[in-house]
């Protein structure tokens, strides 16, 4: 349970242990349909008594998964989650090179999201869930930017975490070099004076630039991307956050893709 804690608190912990904590049945029986790599699995008693028959926990042992059960209410004490589900994970990272998401983004004519020190967990879960709804080649998250297996992440994620190819800590320059030498156009999300996003060709293999909630995007991304795209608003609204702007762009990229057949 102490390892327990120290993944769900620390980043440093989940770094240097290759390792993240994974909260709540529904999430639980994703990961595993989903073969990620669980070490350990955490349950109460009265969760048993709510997984009809313990079907979740037979399944994790079939499949070769440790099983631990705790004391009630210990996950609550020990997670740092608002309501804690009574089952949590501990699970191994994986994630991939930003070279191989782009060379199958620009394979496969998709685009990849590139979240630039994006710091809200709730907005880089968006960012995760986002990319496989509109089927983009992969998120990939720069140096500064918030920890992708955070548990606040993986919950926002919905699941998405465990199949959307990521890469994370990724300088600014290696983003600029990687998306020049696989062929791809960096898109850059700009509050003002850019063209709308449905006046834009999205439909090849592209690089989204998303920026941090108070900053924006950086300078020396911005100033590589080769077209900004501003979303019209009306109202007072000076900008959106940077899950919301996310969606709207890769959905019309999708949008585009459908089109062009």
């Amino acid at each position: 349970m102490q390892r327990l804690r120290r993944l769900s608190r620390r980043r440093s912990s989940r770094s240097g242990e290759g390792a993240y904590v994974i909260d709540g049945p529904l999430l639980v029986r994703e990961a595993l349909e989903s073969d990620v790599p669980l070490e350990t699995v955490f349950f109460e008693e009265s969760f048993f008594d709510r997984d009809d028959e313990g079907v979740l926990i037979s399944q994790l042992e079939s499949a070769g998964v440790h099983v631990q059960e705790v004391a009630a209410e210990s996950l609550g004490r020990v997670l740092e989650l608002a309501a804690p589900q009574g089952i949590a994970a501990i699970a191994t990272q994986r994630t991939h090179e930003l070279s191989e998401i782009c060379e199958e983004a620009s394979r496969a004519k998709r685009p990849l999201l590139v979240a630039a020190g994006l710091s809200d967990p709730g907005n880089a879960g968006t960012l995760i869930r986002v990319a496989e709804a509109a089927d983009c080649a992969g998120v990939v998250f720069t140096t500064g930017s918030v920890d992708v297996f955070n548990p606040k992440v993986v919950r926002g994620s919905a699941g998405a975490v465990f199949r959307v190819p990521i890469a994370r800590e990724v300088s600014e320059q290696a983003v600029v070099v990687v998306c020049a030498e696989a062929g791809m156009e960096l898109v850059a999300t700009v509050a003002r004076g850019g063209v709308p996003p449905e006046a834009a060709d999205l439909t090849g293999s592209c690089a989204f630039l998303i920026g941090s909630e108070s900053h924006g995007i950086p300078p020396e991304l911005e100033s590589a991307a080769s077209i900004g795209v501003t979303i019209p608003m009306e109202g007072e609204i000076e900008s959106l956050n940077a899950g919301i702007s996310a969606a709207l762009l890769a959905f019309e990229a999708a949008r585009q893709r459908r089109l062009a057949g």
